[in-house]
């Protein structure tokens, strides 16, 4: 069309095709907001409806969580109910609340799969359990000799300032590798130092450099990126291992998060790695036996449903034998 022989009608014509198109414009909606993609945007004088995701129903309704195997009811329009619902284990003989449904709306508690990744740790806590007598069949280390780099180990750890679970990793490497491999007198601690470096990298967010480690360890760079593709190598690279912080943590729950309590059980988790008695114990038994006891030290005698269940499944004749083996730690003959 030529723009010299435009009419004024034609001129409208265009106006009002361009305000058809920009009416067809989509509305933007605010991010996560309650509403779906809303409709096109009507003319002037008419208000936008937006359709909500759900409608609301005529009854209360029960949300189901897929954390539990029940149904409860966990809200119902401003009115919260009761969380904790007795239930009865289906393999064991004591009953226990569900403690992860007034978790369901925190996500960073995940609740929907809290159950399956803790029996994805029980499972893999097997796997990655060093063999407890593999200190008979060193040639040329013995008990005392591994508690000692332990100890080192510890001391390096609280230098950097590096998290519990480092620590944990750590022993557990270097547990595996001594169950596969035999390791010379002059090569132990840098064992020990490789194992630092890699499960500071593992679970730090910030690690300390391989030189740091050299410092404090007397050996070369090049000797602990050696040890340190040696040992991977030897553990086929896997490096799950579930932590008993995790465990300890998990029975706190049922605790009431009760910080005393949880302090001297973490307390006696990190002295229980410094002793090899305790090599080839399970750390959810570890962190099991370590709550018992520290509840027996705070005055709180029973050991009820709530906490058999999220401490996986542990009676106290099953925590005994542990229980008994860490007030030797400290001198004692028992517990009282």
């Amino acid at each position: 069309m030529d723009l010299q022989h435009i009419t004024v009608q034609d001129e409208n014509n265009l106006k009002a095709k361009a305000e058809v198109k920009r009416s067809q414009i989509p509305v933007r909606r605010g991010v996560l907001s309650n509403v779906t993609n809303t409709k096109l945007a009507q003319p002037q004088g008419k208000p936008v409806v937006k359709e909500r995701l759900v409608s609301e129903p005529q009854q209360p309704r029960t949300i189901k969580r897929p954390a539990s195997s029940n149904n409860i009811p966990v809200e119902q329009y401003g009115q919260t109910t009761n969380y904790h619902q007795h239930k009865r284990s289906k393999t064991l003989e004591y009953e226990w609340q569900d403690l992860d449904e007034e978790d369901w709306n925190d996500p960073l508690m995940a609740s929907e799969y809290v159950v399956e990744i803790f029996e994805y740790f029980h499972q893999l806590e097997i796997k990655t359990l060093p063999s407890r007598d593999y200190l008979s069949k060193q040639t040329y280390i013995n008990s005392n000799m591994r508690d000692q780099l332990v100890d080192w180990m510890c001391e390096v750890h609280t230098k950097f300032r590096l998290l519990p679970e480092t620590l944990f990793v750590a022993i557990n490497l270097m547990d595996r590798f001594l169950s596969r491999e035999v390791v010379q007198v002059n090569r132990l601690q840098l064992l020990g130092t490789a194992s630092m470096f890699i499960a500071s990298k593992y679970e730090e967010i910030y690690s300390p450099s391989v030189n740091n480690f050299s410092n404090e360890s007397g050996s070369t760079v090049e000797e602990i990126l050696a040890a340190e593709k040696f040992i991977l190598e030897i553990l086929e690279f896997d490096l799950s291992y579930p932590n008993p912080m995790n465990f300890l943590r998990r029975i706190s729950k049922a605790d009431d998060y009760d910080v005393n309590t949880r302090t001297i059980g973490k307390y006696f988790l990190e002295v229980s790695i410094m002793d090899h008695r305790f090599i080839g114990i399970k750390p959810s038994l570890c962190a099991a036996a370590s709550m018992y006891l520290s509840r027996k030290m705070m005055g709180k005698e029973e050991w009820d449903g709530n906490l058999i269940h999220y401490s996986g499944g542990y009676f106290e004749s099953e925590l005994e034998p542990v229980v008994q083996l860490l007030p030797s730690l400290f001198g004692f003959s028992s517990y009282p």
